[in-house]
């Protein structure tokens, strides 16, 4: 029996929401959590034990028994766990960014999880657990993430775990189940989509499901707090853009179903105006992006516009759009 790699030490879970600890193999495991046992004899591949929500607090430590060892974990905390996932500019790193080293940060409370990606290129990847944001690592941390979770964590006082989930150049019906969006009636030709459906490399994460499957399967049904999704430049011609709300609608009900939680908030960042690619698919979804928060409860909208840089397709500015993210996931 194998646990799932999101387990380890300094792990966050999410305040107010059911702990969920699960993993492959049949057998027997027993749990010792925050003075709870729980144990499960499992003749199924995968196997899960649930549980209940805990308030704020940590740390706390963990014994997982399996028939033939056992696994200890140390440092976890409740806090909150935001998923940030997306393309490019959410994978986007602190020493791309504008931020100045003399302003990177550590802060013992702000945890980091790492999706494996399809091109394994991270600083990070899921063999290193949960790693605390330390300074002299943080410039390999999302600029976004660390930023959003490093400002929550100092303003409310608390354990922030960021879960990073992101795929440069990726489309969105990667980020779905295969034929999802058919079921909901979307149906764009090849030729009627963006280029990096087609162009060559990035074919290995993009197309029906594969970044569903690869990355974001990983995790589920890991508890969240919340999902922050920055994407949309690789889905801007104008019959990508014309269903662009009808498929982000149709991610957030897949995921909140897969995540076991039909109110899951979501923030959608507003991909940001570039000036070599003001045309009218663009500002489609953008409009999209605007109007997705009408059309699905539980759903914020944050403009980056105003607050980022439109010479480049990656802005480098993160800090203030990631300052305007923080303000709103709590007021959520």
């Amino acid at each position: 029996m194998e646990l799932n790699k999101i387990f380890s030490s300094n792990m966050v879970f999410a305040a107010n929401k059911p702990i969920r600890i699960y993993g492959e193999g049949c057998g027997k495991v027993t749990i010792d959590f925050a003075g709870q046992t729980k144990s499960g004899i499992f003749n199924d591949k995968n196997w899960d034990i649930e549980f209940s929500a805990m308030t704020y607090g940590g740390p706390y430590k963990m014994k997982v028994t399996f028939e033939d060892r056992e696994i200890l974990f140390s440092n976890i905390y409740i806090g909150e766990v935001y998923l940030f996932a997306g393309q490019s500019n959410m994978q986007f790193k602190i020493y791309e960014s504008s931020l100045p080293p003399e302003q990177y940060f550590e802060n013992e409370k702000l945890r980091l999880f790492a999706a494996r990606k399809v091109k394994n290129n991270d600083f990070f990847s899921p063999d290193d657990g949960w790693i605390t944001c330390k300074k002299a690592e943080v410039k390999h941390w999302s600029a976004i993430g660390s930023l959003v979770g490093n400002e929550i964590a100092k303003k409310k006082d608390i354990a922030v775990g960021i879960i990073t989930c992101a795929q440069g150049a990726s489309v969105i019906e990667s980020w779905v189940p295969q034929d999802a969006f058919k079921k909901h009636n979307i149906d764009i030709p090849i030729e009627n989509r963006h280029p990096d459906h087609v162009f060559e490399e990035f074919t290995k994460w993009n197309g029906d499901g594969i970044l569903y499957n690869f990355m974001l399967r990983q995790i589920i049904p890991y508890s969240l707090t919340g999902v922050i999704w920055y994407q949309g430049e690789s889905d801007t011609t104008i019959d990508e853009a014309l269903v662009y709300a009808d498929e982000l609608k149709a991610l957030i009900h897949i995921w909140r179903n897969d995540f076991k939680d039909e109110e899951l908030p979501f923030v959608i960042v507003q991909i940001a105006d570039y000036n070599k690619r003001a045309d009218d698919g663009w500002r489609l979804v953008q409009k999209a992006q605007l109007d997705i928060q009408t059309m699905t409860r539980n759903v914020k909208t944050v403009i980056s516009a105003d607050v980022c840089e439109n010479d480049d397709i990656h802005p480098k500015t993160k800090s203030h759009l990631s300052k305007r993210i923080a303000d709103l996931l709590m007021q959520t």
